[in-house]
């Protein structure tokens, strides 16, 4: 017969639920005689069953935190090791049970705890990552496209005036005399499509398991190539494969005195509409104006002597349009600098859209890393014989003054 110091040393290490179970069982028996192996395995049982019902109430727990993370749009990367635990305590439980006579039912019930999920992962998350701002991308719209096809070697040939040696020699005649002879020749030129592209490196983990963001990672990096696109077809030198813009590519405007008075940019721009048209007019009708947004808030900003704002008559109400010439803010124009000019008259050869590929570079197998690759193969041209259908401006407060 076991007496009570002795059931008390036995239960002294024992949890204090298991306990507590002990406790109820003997008080069932009522009176029947113990002994210490009995309550021994009393102890044993009931150990095992308290750690059933914890392992259960653990995969409660996980198996709700995921549905609760998966209905919250989560990414794999957070999922994934949560479903990772849940399959090894599910492991952990069928082991134990298997040992003995148990139950394996298991009840997922709702959570209702915020702190039953670790890294507070039940807390609402945005459903997006949101976008990077950038600047506004105007003129790869601006222009005429022609896409090339997959027949094509990446090349365009075109024929042009050779303007350099061009001469018009028209003239009145008189009866018996030789007539006038003017020059004309042609040349041929060949140019290739130039290149534009960016990288960025990521593991192959994150790429597997970050979904979201490795689509976002591509319109990243379409992004940067769309605008180097903009900045080259802006001021584009030509050199080091680079596109030749419509900086290059224009006529350089010289004012001259017309004394205005006190020019502004309103006036400036319809004194470089006039140096087109004016020789060229048969062909040309400059269409817009591109200004970085320094000059087009310092021309809407500009006041008479009494302070108030002007608009001339020949702008438009909301200000677009001056002499019927568009007004487009183009911030990869530098400040103080103006092109015009007749936008039918310049054209993008291009192949395709961007396109987006995955490889690996150096050791990047070895290292489960691969390279996200965004290109895109276009080119701007502007013809010679149609280089007078452009004017820019290379300081506008220099070309202000002398207009006056």
């Amino acid at each position: 017969m076991l007496d009570e110091k002795e059931l008390k040393a036995l239960l002294e290490n024992v949890n204090s639920e298991v306990a507590k179970t002990i406790n109820e069982k003997i008080a069932t028996l009522k009176g029947e005689q113990l002994t210490a192996d009995a309550v021994k395995s009393m102890i044993a049982e009931a150990s095992k069953e308290a750690e059933i019902v914890a392992l259960k109430d653990s995969i409660n727990t996980l198996a709700n935190s995921i549905e609760a993370l998966k209905e919250q749009g989560a990414s794999k990367g957070i999922v994934n090791p949560v479903a990772k635990e849940l399959k090894e305590k599910s492991k952990e439980l069928k082991a134990l049970v298997a040992s003995g006579n148990y139950s394996t039912e298991i009840e997922v019930k709702t959570l209702v705890q915020r702190s039953a999920i670790t890294n507070n992962q039940q807390a609402y998350n945005v459903p997006d990552i949101g976008s990077l701002a950038n600047r506004k991308l105007v003129l790869y719209d601006l222009f005429p496209k022609v896409t090339l096809g997959s027949n094509n070697n990446g090349t365009v040939r075109y024929y042009d005036w050779d303007q350099a040696t061009i001469t018009r020699a028209a003239a009145a005649i008189a009866e018996g005399a030789a007539f006038p002879e003017s020059v004309a020749k042609f040349a041929k030129y060949s140019t290739d499509l130039k290149k534009i592209g960016d990288t960025l490196p990521v593991t192959e983990e994150f790429f597997e398991d970050e979904e979201m963001f490795a689509a976002e990672l591509g319109r990243f990096l379409s992004t940067n190539v769309d605008i180097e696109i903009d900045t080259e077809l802006a001021t584009g030198d030509g050199t080091s494969n680079k596109l030749t813009g419509i900086v290059s590519s224009a006529t350089a405007y010289v004012p001259v005195s017309a004394g205005i008075q006190a020019p502004s940019i309103y006036d400036l721009v319809v004194k470089m509409s006039e140096s087109i048209t004016t020789l060229y007019g048969s062909k040309f009708m400059p269409n817009f104006a591109l200004m970085n947004i320094s000059d087009i808030n310092k021309m809407k900003l500009t006041k008479d002597h009494n302070d108030n704002y002007v608009m001339p008559p020949f702008v438009s109400r909301d200000g677009s349009q001056i002499n019927q010439i568009y007004v487009i803010e183009c911030n990869a124009i530098t400040a103080n600098t103006m092109v015009i000019g007749d936008n039918r008259y310049a054209t993008i050869y291009e192949k395709a859209g961007i396109v987006l590929s995955k490889g690996m570079v150096n050791t990047q197998f070895t290292e489960d890393e691969l390279t996200l690759k965004a290109r895109k193969r276009l080119l701007f041209l502007i013809r010679n014989c149609d280089a007078k259908g452009f004017a820019y401006c290379s300081d506008i407060a220099t070309a202000l003054v002398t207009l006056a």
